[in-house]
């Protein structure tokens, strides 16, 4: 565990006998603060009074949390912060989910397949990060339940010029959300827990693409010809060299639908 902020810049004074960061530049400081996790980076302005500010600009949001609190925390990390770019942007969310009213304001109604919907502002703090005037090149957009999994609202969610990474856990991918080709720059793409439904995961660009626990038959879109350990999507993706599937996959699927793949280009885990 972390010491409190005051005693750290005690313990640190009395091993130094002053502050030698004063010798560093506020652009390698903030480099050494976007490792933290940004509820941390927060913290740090009160260790050091040159340090009030840096949190500002330090150029990667890494956060984590759920319910009420975290939500009003992120909203103003996002306002506080100065008008620079991102490296990365990394959520980790829990209690997000927005229960629905029961239909005809029946209590006894209960429908299986309406569990709720992650709250909007996943919408608008991942488009922050991508925005023309952030430009992050490393998103990782984390649920920790996947029975409701993160529906974006428009299909230009993933829309970056910059994005080079991207890790999404427990998210929809449906439809126009399918095609990467609006990420001209991404190279490594991790799909976690998530649904997927459409006719292709295309990228002309990518070169790395992981598989994990996805579902692309959904209960709601019943597909009798498409069998679990099947991916029932096309996947067009000409510059793939490496991909990593969940052992319950059909290696065969792949090699067929990529031949520029060989099976030391696949790796299989459980």
């Amino acid at each position: 565990m972390l010491p409190e902020p005051q005693a750290a810049a005690r313990i640190y004074q009395k091993m130094s006998g002053g502050d030698l960061f004063d010798a560093l530049p506020d652009e390698l400081l903030n480099h050494v603060l976007s490792f933290l996790p940004s509820r941390e980076a927060v913290n740090s302005s009160l260790v050091f009074r040159r340090w009030r500010h840096l949190w500002r600009s330090t150029p990667a949001i890494r956060v984590r949390g759920k319910g009420n609190d975290f939500r009003f925390f992120v909203n103003s990390l996002i306002v506080h912060r100065d008008t620079l770019p991102l490296h990365s942007f990394d959520i980790d969310a829990d209690g997000l989910v927005i229960q629905p009213d029961p239909p005809y304001n029946d209590p006894d109604y209960e429908y299986e397949g309406w569990r709720g919907e992650v709250d909007r502002h996943m919408d608008l703090w991942v488009s922050y990060a991508l925005s023309a005037d952030r430009r992050a090149r490393l998103l990782k957009v984390r649920l920790e339940d996947d029975w409701v999994p993160w529906l974006p609202r428009s299909d230009l969610a993933f829309a970056s010029l910059h994005l080079t990474t991207v890790h999404l856990d427990a998210v929809c991918l449906f439809d126009g959300l399918l095609d990467f080709s609006r990420c001209p720059a991404l190279q490594s793409l991790a799909l976690v827990r998530c649904r997927l439904r459409g006719d292709t995961l295309a990228s002309a660009s990518l070169e790395r693409l992981a598989l994990v626990q996805c579902q692309s038959d959904e209960t709601m879109f019943f597909d009798t010809d498409c069998s679990d350990e099947r991916l029932c999507i096309g996947v067009s993706t000409p510059r793939l060299r490496l991909m990593e599937i969940s052992e319950y996959y059909e290696q065969e699927q792949f090699l067929e639908m990529m031949p520029w793949l060989t099976e030391d280009n696949i790796r299989c885990f459980s």
